[in-house]
């Protein structure tokens, strides 16, 4: 939960540094998808980082945005889906690769999310999506290297 926090408060932090160029990408969202499959996938787990990712969300609306609940919603959804399907997935196929996929996947859903309902068509609105895109790259390499890293005794 400190990780959750403190990621929420760094993707704050520089969202507010790099207002009107560029969005940050979703920290806290990565984040509670990491926290998810890195550790057992108890219900009442699950149930945890869904309730966090939609209040994480919240907060984030009721901060930057005019739909409150919209991120909260993204995020809870999110996190449900990922689950449902890291749950289904043999063991043998719970790997870097498919949490890359699936963790990449809802960024850019998210995104498209937002940007639907916040952007006027532009080429700025474009721009700033796009970099938001690229820069969770890195941030989901460096989570799927963690995740390939991981002790093998992570209940996975």
């Amino acid at each position: 939960m400190t990780a959750f926090v403190m990621a929420w408060l760094l993707q704050d932090l520089l969202q507010v540094l790099s207002m009107g160029f560029m969005l940050m990408p979703e920290i806290y969202l990565m984040t509670a998808l990491y926290k998810i499959v890195s550790g057992p996938l108890l219900p009442t787990r699950a149930a945890a980082w869904i309730w966090l990712a939609f209040f994480g969300g919240v907060l984030w609306d009721l901060r930057w945005a005019a739909f409150p609940g919209m991120s909260g919603l993204i995020g809870a959804v999110s996190v449900i889906l990922l689950y449902l399907m890291w749950n289904r997935t043999p063991a043998g196929g719970r790997n870097a690769p498919l949490f890359a996929a699936l963790a990449g996947g809802t960024h850019i859903m998210s995104g498209i999310v937002h940007y639907l309902a916040w952007a006027v068509p532009s080429h700025a609105a474009a721009r700033m999506f796009l970099i938001q895109q690229l820069l969770c790259v890195p941030l989901l390499a460096v989570l799927c290297t963690m995740y390939a890293f991981r002790k093998n005794d992570a209940h996975v």
